[in-house]
């Protein structure tokens, strides 16, 4: 198969990415399941975008690099592979730094432009990390997996895994956070 034969793409993509429309629907309803808790602390709305788009971000670059790593041979389609594993902790790593960064950022900046936090530091770091270890938990192994099957199958990876990496990152950022703030008792 041609990579860039952009109709063949269109068409084998299609329908994951309508699939993903609704699962992403559902990510909604949950968010909006959460309204009374982002009421009374509306800080904790800023953690939403934060959580999805890093624990997608993460799942995308992995995605990504397993996906050249396969086309150029030096990855083997595998989840045992060595480079596999290396991928997955590093970008582990990467994600739940970066989280925790840009929570500090937050948690600094928030009030300074007039929104309570609302709750001491350790609290909102606890959400942050056990929202993130959910997030990431899922992700990268959905990252990997899809990059994997797409290859073996003869699809392309890029033009599957992002779609369900994008979707997983949103969908299980925000369960994530509602069992983190659940977790941490607000």
């Amino acid at each position: 198969m041609r990579y860039d034969d952009w109709k063949s793409i269109i068409r084998e993509s299609s329908p994951l990415i309508a699939l993903m429309m609704f699962i992403e629907i559902g990510g909604g309803s949950v968010l909006q399941s959460m309204s009374d808790v982002f009421y009374a602390l509306p800080a904790l709305l800023a953690l939403v975008p934060m959580i999805n788009a890093i624990g997608g971000n993460a799942g995308s670059i992995i995605g990504s690099r397993l996906a050249s790593g396969l086309h150029l041979g030096i990855i083997e389609p595998s989840i045992n592979d060595r480079e596999v594993m290396d991928n997955i902790l590093m970008t582990g790593i990467l994600g739940v730094s970066s989280k925790l960064i840009s929570s500090a950022f937050l948690f600094i900046t928030l009030p300074l432009i007039g929104i309570a936090i609302g709750m001491n530091i350790w609290a909102w770091f606890s959400i942050t990390l056990i929202a993130s270890f959910i997030v990431l938990s899922c992700v990268l192994p959905a990252a990997v997996i899809a990059s994997i099957f797409a290859f073996m199958k003869g699809k392309s990876p890029d033009d599957f895994t992002i779609p369900i990496v994008s979707t997983v990152g949103d969908f299980m950022g925000i369960v994530a956070l509602l069992l983190a703030i659940k977790t941490v008792g607000i």
